[in-house]
């Protein structure tokens, strides 16, 4: 059985949105450190990861879908506009080692054949990119005090209220 990438992007992408709508605008400017990106920056992010990684393998140009900014609503649509859009683009079914695809990650220029795209760039860039700016999302509201559990991560814990480990 073969995982398709367009779908692990979308499960991840629909766990982003579930987290983002249960928290309250007021703190989609907090940040973790006055370094790092806000909560508003780290959820577009995320969803901008999941379109970096995947139009290449579709021979389609990478677009972004950034609406109003970093408000609440905005992030909320920059999420379903780019799942709308992951979900209207085709599944990669066959790999073709004599297509190349080239991209860079941070000052790295990538160049790979289409099947190492996906099992170097995809799995070891993308989805681990992708996966820290929702874990980011999740931490900064978490921090700020919003309930969340370890289920609106991954869509599969389920805790009664009140539980806690600690």
């Amino acid at each position: 059985m073969q995982i398709s990438i367009k779908s692990l992007l979308h499960n991840h992408l629909s766990q982003l949105l579930s987290i983002v709508t249960k928290i309250p605008h007021e703190i989609f400017h907090k940040q973790l450190a006055p370094d790092m990106f806000s909560l508003a920056e780290n959820a577009k992010i995320a969803a901008n990861f999941s379109l970096r990684g995947y139009c290449p393998l579709v021979d389609q140009k990478t677009v972004a879908f950034e609406e109003d900014g970093s408000t609440k609503e905005g992030i909320l649509r920059t999420i379903q506009k780019t799942l709308s859009y992951l979900d209207s683009l085709p599944e990669v079914t066959d790999l073709d080692s004599s297509r190349r695809i080239n991209d860079k990650a941070g000052f790295t220029t990538v160049d790979l054949p289409q099947p190492q795209y996906i099992h170097q760039y995809i799995h070891q860039y993308i989805l681990p990119n992708l996966l820290f700016h929702i874990s980011m999302v999740y931490a900064i509201a978490r921090h700020c005090g919003v309930t969340l559990s370890k289920g609106d991560f991954d869509g599969f814990h389920s805790y009664p209220i009140g539980f806690g480990f600690i």
